[in-house]
């Protein structure tokens, strides 16, 4: 029986002009998860990182922790699949149309204008509008790859993690929200996109999801995981 660990990446910096560099938070998360693991030694056989900046800084203060402390980390194998999906991008070209085109969109950005500091929450809402259109097909935006596309990617790379995964071993993973819900619901067999989309808003920054496997097996032992985060730490984006 072997053992992976998906980590999601810290909080990268949301509203900034480049979104997938961490936050100073981000940073600070991503040295307490690394003293976390460090604490209770955790072994790792394999390390996997997706290619965006977010997912290997994460990484990168993972290992700096354990060489600190005179451990061993695998060098990462970078892996393109665990790549986020493009629904941030997808949403920012979609919006001026949304606004256009469906009146409670047109409501959430007007209450933007009126009050800025509804600028989080409503922007979100609007993301989570689009992307139940957008991953069932409703929507389509020119330059950026399909849901499904993303999803069997994701297949894809959980399929080559596991050809690569010897037995009794500790693999672990540093990729987004995304990826880890496409994961779980291979792993569940949920065919819902909507449910699926919907987990990435649950998943908090450096919790580890963790699956067993074994032959042909492939199940879910713990979701979203965060026992290294006091309260006032934890953020989903």
């Amino acid at each position: 029986m072997s053992k992976l660990y998906f980590f999601r990446h810290a909080q990268a910096s949301y509203g900034a002009e480049n979104y997938d560099e961490l936050s100073p938070l981000g940073e600070k998360q991503s040295a307490i998860l690394g003293e976390y693991l460090a604490g209770k030694q955790m072994h790792f056989d394999q390390i996997f990182v997706g290619p965006l900046q977010r997912q290997q800084h994460t990484y990168q203060i993972v290992a700096e922790t354990y060489q600190k402390r005179g451990l061993n980390i695998p060098s990462p194998i970078s892996l393109p699949e665990l790549k986020e999906h493009e629904g941030t991008e997808a949403t920012q070209k979609a919006i001026p149309q949304l606004i256009q085109e469906v009146p409670q969109v047109k409501k959430w950005y007007q209450e933007i204008v009126e009050n800025p500091k509804l600028k989080k929450r409503n922007t979100l809402l609007a993301f989570q509008y689009f992307l139940d259109e957008w991953v069932t097909g409703k929507i389509e935006v020119e330059g950026i790859e399909p849901w499904h596309e993303f999803r069997q990617k994701v297949k894809s790379g959980l399929d080559h993690i596991l050809s690569e995964t010897g037995k009794g071993e500790t693999i672990g993973i540093f990729t987004s929200g995304g990826t880890i819900s496409s994961v779980t619901a291979e792993a569940l067999r949920i065919q819902d996109e909507r449910r699926v989309a919907a987990m990435n808003f649950s998943i908090r920054n450096t919790s580890f999801t963790t699956f067993l496997t074994s032959g042909n097996q492939f199940n879910l032992l713990s979701f979203n995981e965060l026992p290294h985060l006091a309260e006032d730490m934890i953020t989903f984006v």
